[in-house]
C-alpha cells in the first residue's frame, strides 16, 4: 500500500524494544511514509535488544516539539522500560490522547498499550498485548484477546516481537485508510464507571 505523503510519529523513550521500532519504521518508509522518532530524550534514544542495550536512534522531535496535528498516525513500540517511562510523562500521555481523539490510527505492540491505558482511551476497545498487560487492559475496560494482531476502529495491537509481520501488515493498512470515526473524528473514550467504595 502507498503511504506517500503520510507523516507518522513513532513515540519512544529509553529502553524501547529495538525491533519493534526499526522494523515497522522501515516498512512505513518503504511504503512512502515519513517517520519521525519522537522522544522525551534529546539527540538520540537508546533501544533494548532482547537481553541487552541496543543501538541509539536519532530523535527527530522531542516531546516538547511534537504536535499531533502535524502527523497522520502514531506508532507505539514496546519493551518494558519504554512505555513504563512514557506513561508517567504527562506530555506523552497527552500526545497519545490527542491522536486518539482526533481519530488518527494508532499501532501499539507488546507493552506499548500501557501508555494507552494511562491515556484512558482503551475503554470498549478490542485489543491484545504482551500477556502480562492483560489484567491492566481488562481493568481499564478493554476487551482483551490472545491473537497475533487485533484491529478495532483504527487501533492496531500485537503481543510480542514474533507478531511483527502481522502487526506491520495491519498497521500499514490502517495508516493508509487514515482518520477513523464519524465526521473525521473518533469519539472520545467514555469515562470508566465509578467503582463502589469497599470497606
Amino acid at each position: 500500500m502507498d503511504l506517500t505523503g503520510k507523516k507518522v510519529a513513532a513515540l519512544v523513550a529509553r529502553g524501547f524494544e529495538q525491533r519493534e521500532l526499526t522494523e515497522p519504521k522501515e516498512a512505513l518508509e518503504k511504503a512512502g511514509a515519513i517517520v519521525h522518532v519522537v522522544s522525551p530524550e534529546q539527540g538520540a534514544v537508546r533501544g533494548w535488544n532482547r537481553t541487552e542495550w541496543g543501538d541509539e536512534v536519532p530523535v527527530d522531535r522531542t516531546l516538547d516539539e511534537a504536535r499531533a496535528y502535524e502527523y497522520d498516525a502514531l506508532l507505539l513500540p514496546g519493551g518494558v522500560m519504554n512505555p513504563d517511562r512514557l506513561r508517567v510523562d504527562d506530555r506523552a500521555v497527552r500526545l497519545v490522547r490527542q491522536f486518539f481523539e482526533s481519530g488518527k490510527p494508532i499501532a501499539a505492540i507488546c507493552h506499548a498499550p500501557w501508555t494507552l491505558v494511562e491515556a484512558r482511551v482503551v475503554q470498549g476497545y478490542r485489543m491484545t498485548s504482551y500477556p502480562s498487560l492483560r489484567r491492566d487492559l481488562i481493568n481499564a475496560g478493554a476487551n482483551w484477546v490472545d491473537k497475533d494482531v487485533v484491529v478495532d476502529r483504527g487501533v492496531v495491537t500485537s503481543r510480542r516481537p514474533a507478531d511483527i509481520p502481522a502487526f506491520i501488515e495491519k498497521m500499514v493498512e490502517e495508516f493508509s485508510e487514515g482518520v477513523h470515526g464519524t465526521l473525521g473524528h473518533r469519539a472520545p473514550a467514555p469515562e470508566p464507571p465509578a467503582r463502589a467504595a469497599r470497606w
